[in-house]
């Protein structure tokens, strides 16, 4: 392979794993906890933004040809942690507007609605965020330490991405399997029957939805220290509905499942598309991604809404033991017996 390809491909796994891990987090979300979070590309926004200051020198550093608050130039990795740390803070004031005090399809509207308002509100605050045109000549980590070609460095962050994807998929494997994540999947299923147990369904949806943001926040900033750019216009409320569909496609509620629709829709629509000859009127390719991304949202939510890889039903296994004559599970007879 030439150059130029392995280049290209290695581009493409780094774009992967940003994917992954911001599917991941979705999937804390909507596929364990089952909150319609239709305001997850603000997460991943404002981790990105948070990153880009961090990294950044103040603005007058750069001639003053962009505004922004901040330009801290922190070294690797203080702007990556904190990117998700903002992810993450940003879930609460969310948190306690529309999952205290409204019902899930509510819910669904109001993150709608925030992402919205995020998105007016950052192209019109030039001091902000320098309005529309965003910020520019974000350092990429490592850049004045390592000398390598830029395809040695795409092989070094590809690295550092996998990296992430292993904390990804080591915090959000340890919540799914966890008591933690087995009360999620009660609260999706039957929001009712854990508020009789005496749980609070809004605390532990509080708790994934800023697990959750988090992850967003850390896959924004991974993104953004690696195209060196933030734009407002790139993180507009149709992506948080590419993340649904390819949960939904791959199988919401475990991590192979997002992995596959991470590989399947982000990767083999949107950047498939991109090698389609020209054709129609300028854009038109564009639009039509979102046609095939929406048809692929329908088709499966008709004909397969549990996904390629469905959600592994989880049966706890009865180990008998006599009591008396009768037959008791092997968790009873834990209880029974004083056993941890």
């Amino acid at each position: 392979m030439t150059s130029g390809l392995v280049y290209y491909l290695s581009g493409l796994a780094i774009l992967l794993g940003i994917n992954l891990i911001a599917i991941w987090g979705l999937d804390l979300q909507f596929g364990l906890a089952g909150i319609n979070n239709f305001a997850y590309i603000v997460f991943q926004a404002a981790g990105g933004y948070a990153a880009a200051l961090f990294a950044l020198k103040p603005a007058k550093a750069y001639g003053g040809f962009e505004t922004y608050l901040g330009g801290f130039n922190l070294p690797f990795p203080l702007p990556l942690i904190g990117a998700a740390a903002v992810g993450g803070l940003l879930a609460v004031p969310v948190g306690l507007i529309a999952i205290r005090r409204l019902r899930a399809d509510y819910q669904a509207m109001a993150m709608l609605v925030l992402s919205l308002i995020a998105t007016g509100l950052a192209e019109a605050q030039t001091g902000l965020v320098n309005g529309p045109t965003g910020l520019a000549l974000i350092p990429r980590p490592l850049v004045g330490i390592v000398h390598v070609t830029p395809l040695g460095y795409n092989w070094i962050f590809l690295g550092l991405t996998a990296g992430c994807c292993a904390l990804a998929w080591w915090v959000a494997r340890g919540i799914s399997r966890s008591p933690f994540g087995r009360l999620l999947r009660a609260v999706r299923d039957s929001e009712s029957a854990v508020a009789a147990l005496g749980r609070n369904p809004d605390a532990l949806r509080m708790k994934v939805l800023i697990a959750g943001g988090a992850l967003a926040g850390l896959s924004g900033g991974l993104l953004v220290e690696y195209v060196t750019a933030w734009g407002p216009s790139s993180w507009l409320y149709p992506e948080t509905f590419l993340f649904f569909t390819a949960l939904i496609v791959g199988g919401k509620g475990n991590l192979a499942g997002g992995a596959l629709g991470a590989l399947l829709v982000p990767i083999g629509i949107v950047e498939a598309s991109r090698h389609l000859p020209a054709f129609g009127y300028p854009g038109m390719i564009d639009s039509l991604d979102w046609v095939v991304i929406g048809a692929c949202l329908l088709v499966f939510l008709w004909f397969r809404p549990n996904g390629l890889l469905p959600e592994r039903k989880r049966v706890f296994r009865a180990g008998r033991q006599q009591a008396g004559g009768t037959q008791v599970s092997g968790a009873f007879a834990q209880r029974l017996t004083g056993s941890r």
